[in-house]
């Protein structure tokens, strides 16, 4: 019998600073969404004039979904890639938002991992979404690693996380074959300017390949220290992003930062700062340095590019730099997959 099936994983997990903390995922068929809803006890009130730009993100330092003998197949590393994930949310499901509102010292982030190419279908939620899907059945370990960061890394020196929880929600197709679909196999890569500036697509980047490259999504951030309620979102970070096949002597795409922006703007609202007067304060615009290459506007509408007989070096993502400061950096996250025959 064919069911559909969504179920609690854990009650909660005590958040840590510094630390994975695992989740055992279910392993009974095709996993095709891991939700996950997070509250945090913090030491002041956030109502206040303090930095705190997408704070309740900021303790999701690395999220990555693993299989046995170390398949990776949700990979999302870097520095506070929880922010990076939550942009990417309010694109995929526009009015998302976490279970519960800010209160006096207390903060909630809610983050979907969907491996589907479908997040919302005729207008409505899709959490069953089988275009692509972990083939979870024909897996023996699969585990939710949540690498946390520190406690002060939340907002400024003032404010730090003294408690938290966890929870995940998986959402399962059962009854069915693991055999002749498509599965994730994300990865990303951050990369520190220097401060240096580039011109014309010169900063270049091997592409993953062997799979189908859906989408690539950027964040680009400043130097701006913890202290100071940084790293911040940043928009003069790049100045273009390309996408080159040197093989066949083209470059696929070549878009400046702003039009690439205004194609993925995503409006960011009163919960993603926390605080009224926030200096650094991201509402009621679109994100900065947030971008999204979709390769399914240039290729297959479900599965983007097709690189799986491309060898390494044969996909180039390429930036220009305008001249920055040490400590600007590039976030950069390849949403992939590939066709998966069963074991």
């Amino acid at each position: 019998m064919i069911y559909k099936s969504v179920k609690s994983v854990v009650d909660t997990i005590t958040w840590a600073a510094s630390q994975d903390l695992q989740i055992d995922l279910p392993s009974d068929g095709r996993l095709t969404r891991v939700l996950l809803n997070a509250s945090f006890t913090v030491t002041a009130c956030l109502a206040a004039a303090t930095n705190t730009q997408l704070c309740q993100y900021k303790p999701f330092q690395n999220i990555k979904i693993e299989g046995g003998g170390g398949r990776t197949y949700w990979g999302m590393s870097g520095e506070q890639m929880g922010r990076m994930l939550h942009i990417l949310n309010r694109l995929d499901f526009p009015g998302s938002a976490p279970h519960a509102a800010m209160a006096t010292n207390t903060i909630h982030a809610a983050m979907i991992l969907h491996f589907g190419s479908f997040p919302r279908l005729h207008g409505r939620d899709n959490p069953f979404d089988e275009s692509a899907f972990i083939p979870a059945k024909d897996e023996t370990n699969l585990k939710l690693t949540i690498t946390t960061a520190a406690a002060a890394d939340i907002s400024d020196t003032a404010i730090d996380i003294t408690a938290g929880t966890i929870k995940a929600t998986a959402y399962q197709v059962l009854g069915k074959p693991m055999a002749g679909g498509m599965m994730p196999v994300s990865s990303s890569y951050s990369h520190p300017t220097g401060g240096s500036a580039v011109s014309d697509l010169g900063q270049e980047f091997d592409i993953p390949t062997r799979a189908f490259l859906r989408r690539i999504v950027l964040l680009t951030q400043d130097a701006t220290a913890i202290s100071s309620g940084g790293p911040l979102l940043a928009d003069d970070i790049i100045s273009k992003a390309g996408i080159i096949l040197p093989m066949e002597t083209r470059r696929l795409v070549e878009i400046d930062d702003e039009a690439l922006a205004s194609s993925c703007g995503v409006l960011a609202d009163g919960y993603d700062t926390g605080a009224a007067a926030d200096a650094n304060k991201v509402e009621g615009y679109q994100f900065p340095g947030f971008y999204v290459l979709d390769m399914r506007h240039f290729a297959d509408r479900v599965y983007g590019l097709d690189l799986r007989a491309y060898e390494k070096g044969a996909a180039k993502l390429a930036f220009t730099v305008p001249s920055g400061s040490d400590g600007d950096d590039i976030l950069i996250w390849y949403d992939q997959v590939q066709p998966y025959m069963g074991k």
